[in-house]
């Protein structure tokens, strides 16, 4: 008799021997999980720049244009607020032919953080002088809308969707 109460006592020893993860199931479901939303927030910040394109979508607002000398681009500046109340704004700046119909296609060329001074001002047909400063910050440049544009975040330059759209991508140096 001693046998068998032994015998039995050590079958349930061994059932309550269950793994940790199969006693804990929901405990174990809801760690992976978060576990999970973890590493695809961390993928897709460290990514990001690598597939980011150096489109708006048509958001902003328009602040100002400025037909070049001989009138056959115009430059635009739109501001693009984000972040909400504590955000900020970012201002892209737009070439396209003037004497194009409207579906005729707009290149981006600037991005950058706005820093309260900007001005467009083209210095020939091709070239155009953008400024973006502040007391703190010059991010002025002068850019052929023909194969230049500059990224102030610099994603622009490393991204693997954008290495073939312009010859030069210019960024600040960090």
């Amino acid at each position: 008799m001693n046998q068998t109460n032994q015998a039995s006592s050590s079958s349930s020893n061994t059932d309550s021997r269950k793994p940790w993860i199969r006693r804990h199931p929901f405990f174990t479901t809801f760690s992976l999980l978060i576990l999970v939303l973890f590493v695809a927030l961390f993928l897709y910040f460290w990514l990001r720049p690598y597939f980011s394109t150096f489109e708006r979508s048509e958001k902003g607002d328009l602040s100002y244009s400025m037909p070049s000398r001989n009138g056959e681009y115009t430059a635009e500046i739109y501001g693009v607020p984000y972040g909400g109340a504590a955000g900020g704004v970012t201002i892209w700046v737009d070439v396209k032919k003037t004497n194009a119909p409207e579906d005729a296609t707009v290149k981006t060329i600037y991005r950058a953080e706005h820093h309260g001074n900007n001005h467009l001002e083209w210095e020939s047909e091709n070239i155009l002088r953008i400024e973006n400063w502040n007391e703190y910050t010059d991010e002025t440049m002068t850019l052929n809308i023909d194969n230049e544009i500059y990224d102030g975040w610099g994603w622009a330059c490393k991204s693997l969707r954008m290495k073939d759209q312009s010859v030069r991508c210019l960024a600040p140096e960090k």
